[in-house]
Protein backbone atom coordinates (compact mmCIF):
# COMPACT_ATOMS: atom_id res chain seq x y z
CA UNK A 1 0.00 0.00 0.00
CA UNK A 2 1.02 4.01 -0.80
CA UNK A 3 1.85 5.91 2.14
CA UNK A 4 2.36 9.45 1.13
CA UNK A 5 5.26 10.69 3.22
CA UNK A 6 3.20 14.05 4.35
CA UNK A 7 1.41 11.50 6.49
CA UNK A 8 4.42 9.22 8.29
CA UNK A 9 3.91 9.22 11.88
CA UNK A 10 7.01 10.81 12.65
CA UNK A 11 5.71 13.93 11.11
CA UNK A 12 9.77 14.20 9.39
CA UNK A 13 8.23 16.78 6.46
CA UNK A 14 5.91 18.59 8.81
CA UNK A 15 8.94 19.90 11.00
CA UNK A 16 10.40 20.94 7.96
CA UNK A 17 7.81 23.17 7.39
CA UNK A 18 6.96 24.36 10.61
CA UNK A 19 11.04 25.31 11.13
CA UNK A 20 11.44 26.78 7.15
CA UNK A 21 7.85 28.86 7.60
CA UNK A 22 8.96 30.63 11.02
CA UNK A 23 12.63 30.87 9.91
CA UNK A 24 11.32 33.74 7.15
CA UNK A 25 8.73 34.66 9.21
CA UNK A 26 10.91 35.77 12.05
CA UNK A 27 13.48 37.25 10.06
CA UNK A 28 10.70 39.02 7.96
CA UNK A 29 9.17 40.27 11.74
CA UNK A 30 12.37 41.73 12.66
CA UNK A 31 13.79 42.84 9.08
CA UNK A 32 10.12 45.17 9.40
CA UNK A 33 10.69 46.32 12.69
CA UNK A 34 14.40 47.79 12.28
CA UNK A 35 13.35 49.16 9.07
CA UNK A 36 10.34 51.22 10.86
CA UNK A 37 12.51 52.02 13.69
CA UNK A 38 15.39 53.24 11.20
CA UNK A 39 12.98 55.17 9.38
CA UNK A 40 11.64 56.96 12.29
CA UNK A 41 14.65 57.77 13.82
CA UNK A 42 15.69 59.46 10.25
CA UNK A 43 13.27 61.81 10.31
CA UNK A 44 13.58 63.05 14.07
CA UNK A 45 17.39 63.04 13.93
CA UNK A 46 20.12 64.54 12.37
CA UNK A 47 22.04 62.95 9.97
CA UNK A 48 25.57 61.98 12.48
CA UNK A 49 22.67 60.82 15.18
CA UNK A 50 21.24 58.55 12.47
CA UNK A 51 24.49 56.84 11.51
CA UNK A 52 25.18 56.38 15.18
CA UNK A 53 22.42 54.91 16.07
CA UNK A 54 22.51 52.23 13.12
CA UNK A 55 25.10 49.88 14.03
CA UNK A 56 23.77 48.95 18.02
CA UNK A 57 20.16 49.07 16.45
CA UNK A 58 21.26 46.26 13.71
CA UNK A 59 23.24 44.37 16.71
CA UNK A 60 20.15 44.62 18.85
CA UNK A 61 17.97 43.46 16.04
CA UNK A 62 20.52 40.05 15.18
CA UNK A 63 20.27 39.30 18.94
CA UNK A 64 16.20 39.63 18.79
CA UNK A 65 16.37 37.43 16.06
CA UNK A 66 18.17 34.85 18.23
CA UNK A 67 16.00 34.99 21.13
CA UNK A 68 13.00 34.89 18.74
CA UNK A 69 14.25 31.32 16.98
CA UNK A 70 14.55 30.05 21.22
CA UNK A 71 11.02 31.02 21.40
CA UNK A 72 9.89 29.30 18.47
CA UNK A 73 11.24 26.25 19.20
CA UNK A 74 9.80 25.94 22.63
CA UNK A 75 6.53 26.71 21.09
CA UNK A 76 6.75 24.65 18.71
CA UNK A 77 7.62 21.96 21.19
CA UNK A 78 4.30 22.30 22.59
CA UNK A 79 2.68 20.82 19.97
CA UNK A 80 -0.63 18.48 21.45
CA UNK A 81 -0.51 20.50 24.35
CA UNK A 82 -3.99 22.13 25.38
CA UNK A 83 -4.60 25.83 24.30
CA UNK A 84 -4.11 27.26 27.80
CA UNK A 85 -0.43 25.68 28.12
CA UNK A 86 0.43 27.26 24.75
CA UNK A 87 -0.98 31.06 25.90
CA UNK A 88 0.39 31.06 29.38
CA UNK A 89 3.77 29.83 27.79
CA UNK A 90 3.35 32.06 24.92
CA UNK A 91 2.74 35.04 27.63
CA UNK A 92 5.64 34.24 29.71
CA UNK A 93 8.38 33.80 26.65
CA UNK A 94 6.88 37.41 25.75
CA UNK A 95 7.34 39.07 29.30
CA UNK A 96 10.88 37.42 29.33
CA UNK A 97 11.83 38.31 25.47
CA UNK A 98 10.92 41.79 26.45
CA UNK A 99 13.06 42.24 29.66
CA UNK A 100 15.60 40.43 27.97
CA UNK A 101 15.90 42.75 24.83
CA UNK A 102 15.65 45.78 27.02
CA UNK A 103 18.51 44.64 29.14
CA UNK A 104 20.46 43.90 25.78
CA UNK A 105 19.28 47.32 24.04
CA UNK A 106 21.06 49.01 27.45
CA UNK A 107 23.97 47.10 27.35
CA UNK A 108 24.73 47.30 23.63
CA UNK A 109 23.75 50.84 23.33
CA UNK A 110 26.19 51.54 26.48
CA UNK A 111 28.92 49.88 24.09
CA UNK A 112 28.61 51.63 20.76
CA UNK A 113 27.52 55.68 22.43
CA UNK A 114 27.50 55.42 26.02
CA UNK A 115 27.83 59.42 26.31
CA UNK A 116 24.25 59.47 24.25
CA UNK A 117 22.76 56.36 25.78
CA UNK A 118 22.79 57.49 29.18
CA UNK A 119 21.84 60.78 28.83
CA UNK A 120 18.46 59.82 27.06
CA UNK A 121 17.68 57.39 29.99
CA UNK A 122 14.72 57.28 32.28
CA UNK A 123 13.02 55.34 34.26
CA UNK A 124 9.94 56.23 32.64
CA UNK A 125 11.21 55.95 29.32
CA UNK A 126 12.97 52.55 29.97
CA UNK A 127 9.81 51.07 31.00
CA UNK A 128 7.56 52.62 28.39
CA UNK A 129 10.23 51.09 25.79
CA UNK A 130 9.46 47.89 27.60
CA UNK A 131 6.10 47.78 27.30
CA UNK A 132 6.89 48.85 23.58
CA UNK A 133 8.76 45.58 23.46
CA UNK A 134 6.69 43.37 25.42
CA UNK A 135 3.59 43.80 22.63
CA UNK A 136 6.63 43.06 19.88
CA UNK A 137 7.12 39.87 21.38
CA UNK A 138 4.15 39.01 22.66
CA UNK A 139 2.48 40.08 18.55
CA UNK A 140 5.22 37.72 17.51
CA UNK A 141 4.69 34.50 19.84
CA UNK A 142 1.06 35.08 19.13
CA UNK A 143 1.56 35.19 15.40
CA UNK A 144 4.36 31.92 16.04
CA UNK A 145 1.41 30.02 18.04
CA UNK A 146 -0.97 30.67 15.46
CA UNK A 147 1.40 29.14 12.48
CA UNK A 148 2.43 26.37 14.26
CA UNK A 149 -0.98 25.37 15.73
CA UNK A 150 -2.66 26.07 12.31
CA UNK A 151 0.76 23.61 10.96
CA UNK A 152 -0.33 21.02 13.68
CA UNK A 153 -3.94 21.24 12.73
CA UNK A 154 -3.07 20.44 9.01
CA UNK A 155 -0.18 17.36 10.08
CA UNK A 156 -3.41 16.31 12.03
CA UNK A 157 -5.70 16.14 9.15
CA UNK A 158 -3.40 14.10 7.13
CA UNK A 159 -3.07 11.94 9.64
CA UNK A 160 -6.81 11.43 10.35
CA UNK A 161 -6.97 11.26 6.64
CA UNK A 162 -4.45 8.51 6.40
CA UNK A 163 -6.01 6.65 9.38
CA UNK A 164 -9.38 6.46 7.51
CA UNK A 165 -7.78 5.39 4.46
CA UNK A 166 -5.90 2.39 6.41
CA UNK A 167 -9.32 1.43 8.45
CA UNK A 168 -11.17 1.98 5.10
CA UNK A 169 -9.22 -0.95 3.54
CA UNK A 170 -8.94 -3.27 6.82
CA UNK A 171 -13.08 -2.88 6.84
CA UNK A 172 -12.62 -4.03 2.80
CA UNK A 173 -10.38 -6.52 3.58
CA UNK A 174 -12.04 -8.05 6.66
CA UNK A 175 -15.57 -7.75 4.54
CA UNK A 176 -14.02 -9.61 1.06
CA UNK A 177 -12.47 -12.67 3.66
CA UNK A 178 -15.66 -12.79 6.23
CA UNK A 179 -17.14 -14.68 2.48
CA UNK A 180 -13.98 -17.47 2.53
CA UNK A 181 -16.07 -19.12 5.69
CA UNK A 182 -19.33 -19.21 4.72
CA UNK A 183 -18.31 -19.83 1.08
CA UNK A 184 -16.02 -22.97 2.17
CA UNK A 185 -18.95 -24.08 4.09
CA UNK A 186 -21.38 -24.75 1.67
CA UNK A 187 -19.32 -25.66 -0.69
CA UNK A 188 -17.54 -28.56 1.33
CA UNK A 189 -21.01 -29.39 2.35
CA UNK A 190 -22.03 -29.90 -1.55
CA UNK A 191 -18.60 -32.27 -1.60
CA UNK A 192 -19.77 -34.34 1.43
CA UNK A 193 -22.90 -35.13 -0.12
CA UNK A 194 -21.58 -36.17 -3.16
CA UNK A 195 -19.27 -38.39 -1.34
CA UNK A 196 -22.01 -39.85 0.56
CA UNK A 197 -23.70 -40.49 -2.63
CA UNK A 198 -20.89 -42.45 -3.71
CA UNK A 199 -19.97 -40.17 -6.43
CA UNK A 200 -16.33 -39.94 -6.70
CA UNK A 201 -15.44 -38.81 -10.05
CA UNK A 202 -18.30 -35.77 -9.35
CA UNK A 203 -16.43 -34.94 -5.96
CA UNK A 204 -12.89 -34.93 -7.36
CA UNK A 205 -14.30 -32.53 -10.29
CA UNK A 206 -15.70 -30.35 -7.71
CA UNK A 207 -13.04 -30.14 -5.47
CA UNK A 208 -10.81 -29.50 -8.34
CA UNK A 209 -12.82 -26.45 -9.65
CA UNK A 210 -12.85 -25.01 -5.83
CA UNK A 211 -9.33 -25.06 -6.32
CA UNK A 212 -9.70 -23.11 -9.37
CA UNK A 213 -11.64 -20.79 -7.77
CA UNK A 214 -9.61 -20.07 -4.93
CA UNK A 215 -6.73 -19.91 -6.45
CA UNK A 216 -8.02 -16.95 -8.30
CA UNK A 217 -10.28 -15.43 -5.74
CA UNK A 218 -7.48 -14.84 -3.09
CA UNK A 219 -4.99 -13.46 -5.63
CA UNK A 220 -7.46 -10.61 -5.50
CA UNK A 221 -6.81 -7.30 -3.73
CA UNK A 222 -10.27 -6.46 -1.79
CA UNK A 223 -8.96 -3.08 -1.81
CA UNK A 224 -9.38 -3.19 -5.50
CA UNK A 225 -11.76 -2.99 -8.15
CA UNK A 226 -12.03 -5.83 -11.38
CA UNK A 227 -13.48 -5.37 -14.37
CA UNK A 228 -16.93 -7.12 -14.90
CA UNK A 229 -15.57 -9.68 -16.86
CA UNK A 230 -13.32 -10.78 -14.13
CA UNK A 231 -16.01 -11.09 -12.30
CA UNK A 232 -18.25 -13.06 -14.42
CA UNK A 233 -15.32 -15.20 -14.77
CA UNK A 234 -14.76 -15.52 -11.23
CA UNK A 235 -18.52 -16.22 -10.87
CA UNK A 236 -18.26 -18.99 -13.79
CA UNK A 237 -16.16 -20.93 -11.99
CA UNK A 238 -17.98 -21.22 -8.99
CA UNK A 239 -21.44 -22.11 -11.25
CA UNK A 240 -19.29 -25.26 -12.18
CA UNK A 241 -18.70 -26.34 -9.23
CA UNK A 242 -22.23 -26.23 -8.15
CA UNK A 243 -23.76 -27.84 -12.00
CA UNK A 244 -21.69 -30.70 -10.89
CA UNK A 245 -24.00 -30.80 -7.83
CA UNK A 246 -27.12 -30.06 -9.37
CA UNK A 247 -26.70 -30.58 -13.27
CA UNK A 248 -30.63 -31.09 -13.39
CA UNK A 249 -31.70 -28.00 -11.50
CA UNK A 250 -29.29 -25.07 -11.92
CA UNK A 251 -29.92 -23.18 -15.15
CA UNK A 252 -27.84 -20.61 -15.93
CA UNK A 253 -28.12 -17.44 -18.14
CA UNK A 254 -25.45 -14.61 -18.61
CA UNK A 255 -26.37 -11.42 -20.31
CA UNK A 256 -23.40 -8.97 -20.33
CA UNK A 257 -22.89 -7.31 -22.90
CA UNK A 258 -19.34 -6.53 -24.16
CA UNK A 259 -19.40 -2.83 -23.97
CA UNK A 260 -20.12 -3.21 -19.97
CA UNK A 261 -17.38 -6.13 -19.35
CA UNK A 262 -15.01 -3.82 -19.09
CA UNK A 263 -16.75 -1.61 -16.18
CA UNK A 264 -15.37 -1.75 -12.69
CA UNK A 265 -16.68 -3.46 -9.96
CA UNK A 266 -15.76 -4.41 -6.08
CA UNK A 267 -14.00 -8.25 -7.15
CA UNK A 268 -16.36 -11.03 -6.12
CA UNK A 269 -19.45 -8.68 -5.08
CA UNK A 270 -21.68 -10.95 -6.68
CA UNK A 271 -20.81 -14.29 -5.30
CA UNK A 272 -23.22 -14.08 -1.96
CA UNK A 273 -25.72 -13.53 -3.92
CA UNK A 274 -25.58 -16.33 -6.13
CA UNK A 275 -24.26 -18.13 -3.70
CA UNK A 276 -27.67 -17.47 -1.88
CA UNK A 277 -29.59 -18.94 -5.32
CA UNK A 278 -27.82 -22.07 -5.08
CA UNK A 279 -28.40 -22.46 -0.97
CA UNK A 280 -32.32 -20.93 -0.83
CA UNK A 281 -33.50 -22.03 -4.28
CA UNK A 282 -31.63 -24.74 -6.46
CA UNK A 283 -30.63 -26.88 -2.98
CA UNK A 284 -34.76 -26.50 -1.81
CA UNK A 285 -36.23 -27.01 -5.29
CA UNK A 286 -37.23 -30.35 -7.20
CA UNK A 287 -37.73 -28.46 -10.62
CA UNK A 288 -35.05 -26.36 -12.31
CA UNK A 289 -34.37 -22.58 -10.90
CA UNK A 290 -33.40 -20.40 -13.48
CA UNK A 291 -30.48 -17.83 -12.68
CA UNK A 292 -29.65 -14.78 -15.00
CA UNK A 293 -27.35 -12.47 -14.06
CA UNK A 294 -27.45 -9.28 -16.40
CA UNK A 295 -25.73 -6.14 -16.78
CA UNK A 296 -25.72 -2.89 -18.16
CA UNK A 297 -24.86 0.77 -19.01
CA UNK A 298 -27.13 3.25 -18.23
CA UNK A 299 -25.98 6.68 -18.35
CA UNK A 300 -23.35 7.35 -15.83
CA UNK A 301 -24.62 4.15 -13.57
CA UNK A 302 -23.74 -0.29 -14.09
CA UNK A 303 -26.76 -1.52 -13.40
CA UNK A 304 -26.40 -5.51 -12.30
CA UNK A 305 -29.09 -7.66 -11.15
CA UNK A 306 -29.76 -10.95 -9.88
CA UNK A 307 -32.15 -13.07 -10.23
CA UNK A 308 -34.15 -16.31 -9.58
CA UNK A 309 -36.75 -18.16 -10.67
CA UNK A 310 -39.25 -19.59 -7.36
CA UNK A 311 -38.10 -23.16 -5.84
CA UNK A 312 -41.15 -25.34 -6.74
CA UNK A 313 -41.61 -28.96 -4.95
CA UNK A 314 -38.97 -29.47 -2.57
CA UNK A 315 -38.67 -28.84 1.16
CA UNK A 316 -39.07 -25.29 2.03
CA UNK A 317 -35.19 -23.70 2.63
CA UNK A 318 -34.33 -23.15 5.64
CA UNK A 319 -33.64 -19.16 7.13
CA UNK A 320 -30.95 -17.60 6.09
CA UNK A 321 -28.43 -15.59 8.71
CA UNK A 322 -28.28 -12.35 6.27
CA UNK A 323 -24.75 -12.77 6.20
CA UNK A 324 -24.54 -12.91 2.30
CA UNK A 325 -26.96 -9.51 1.87
CA UNK A 326 -25.39 -8.09 4.89
CA UNK A 327 -21.93 -8.55 3.39
CA UNK A 328 -22.82 -6.83 0.06
CA UNK A 329 -24.64 -4.04 1.61
CA UNK A 330 -22.30 -2.93 3.77
CA UNK A 331 -19.15 -3.32 1.37
CA UNK A 332 -20.84 -1.12 -1.31
CA UNK A 333 -21.55 1.37 1.14
CA UNK A 334 -17.73 1.26 2.34
CA UNK A 335 -16.93 1.56 -1.30
CA UNK A 336 -19.68 4.19 -2.74
CA UNK A 337 -20.75 5.86 0.52
CA UNK A 338 -24.32 6.66 -0.60
CA UNK A 339 -23.31 7.36 -4.04
CA UNK A 340 -25.21 3.80 -5.14
CA UNK A 341 -28.24 1.43 -4.74
CA UNK A 342 -28.70 -2.13 -3.28
CA UNK A 343 -32.15 -3.57 -3.84
CA UNK A 344 -33.10 -7.70 -2.29
CA UNK A 345 -36.54 -8.28 -3.02
CA UNK A 346 -39.08 -11.91 -3.25
CA UNK A 347 -40.72 -11.30 -6.45
CA UNK A 348 -44.74 -12.41 -6.65
CA UNK A 349 -43.78 -15.46 -8.16
CA UNK A 350 -41.85 -16.93 -5.64
CA UNK A 351 -38.49 -15.73 -7.40
CA UNK A 352 -35.85 -12.90 -5.58
CA UNK A 353 -34.23 -10.31 -7.29
CA UNK A 354 -31.14 -8.23 -6.28
CA UNK A 355 -30.11 -4.75 -7.99
CA UNK A 356 -26.97 -3.70 -7.81
CA UNK A 357 -26.45 -0.07 -9.12
CA UNK A 358 -23.06 1.91 -8.76
CA UNK A 359 -20.91 4.63 -10.52
CA UNK A 360 -19.76 3.76 -13.92
CA UNK A 361 -15.90 3.55 -14.17
CA UNK A 362 -13.82 1.79 -16.09
CA UNK A 363 -9.89 0.55 -16.13
CA UNK A 364 -7.20 3.01 -17.44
Amino acid sequence: MHVNIEALPDGTQSRRLVRRTMTWFILLFWTTQFSILTILRRLNMGEEEKLSYLLPRLCVTIIAIGFSFVIADRLRRLAGKSMRTKLLTAAAAALIGCFLHGAVNLAVFEVFIPESNMESFSVGLYFAALLQWFWSYAALCALVLAVTTSLELGERERRIAHLQRVAHTAQLRALRYQLNPHFMFNTLNSIAALISRREPETAEAMVENLADFLRAGLSLDPHEDIPLEREIELQSLYLAIETLRFPDRLQVEIDVPDDVRNALVPSLVTQPLIENVVRHAVATSLEPVRLKITARHEGDRLRITVQNSAAEGGLPSTPGTGVGLTNVAERLEARFDRDHIFLAERQGDGGFLVVIEIPWSTAG
